[in-house]
């Protein structure tokens, strides 16, 4: 085997090894701390509407209050389908990006090929 097989054996085992790394650790990293944050505003928001059914709004105080604790739950829950609608779209870009190396790679690699005599 030569040299310039050697390290492109190297090149090809380098590049499938970090694409498997950045696609399912960091990828899967990410979701599940999203996941976890998700869970957290869903309690979070379902301990303040059942608050809110319970509270007695006699005051115009109150009535402010409750509205504005809706509204920012929904500002919150937009937030995170953001998150999710980007993590999303970082994975595709990222898969896109690896599917270009992986064609660089064998175009590359059939030029250096077909330049042997």
């Amino acid at each position: 085997m030569s040299y310039k097989d050697f390290m492109n054996r190297v090149r090809y085992w380098d590049n499938r090894t970090s694409k498997w790394m950045m696609k399912h650790f960091y990828f899967m990293f990410f979701q599940g701390v999203l996941l976890v944050v998700f869970v957290i505003w869903f309690i979070n928001t379902i301990n303040t509407i059942d608050t809110n059914t319970k509270a007695v709004s006699s005051s115009v105080l109150e009535q402010l209050l409750i509205n504005q604790s809706v509204s920012m739950l929904i500002i919150v829950l937009l937030m995170l389908l953001n998150s999710f609608w980007l993590l999303y779209t970082f994975n595709s870009i990222q898969r896109l990006s690896n599917l270009l190396k992986d064609i660089s790679y064998s175009i590359n690699k059939l030029r250096y090929q077909s330049k042997q005599p």
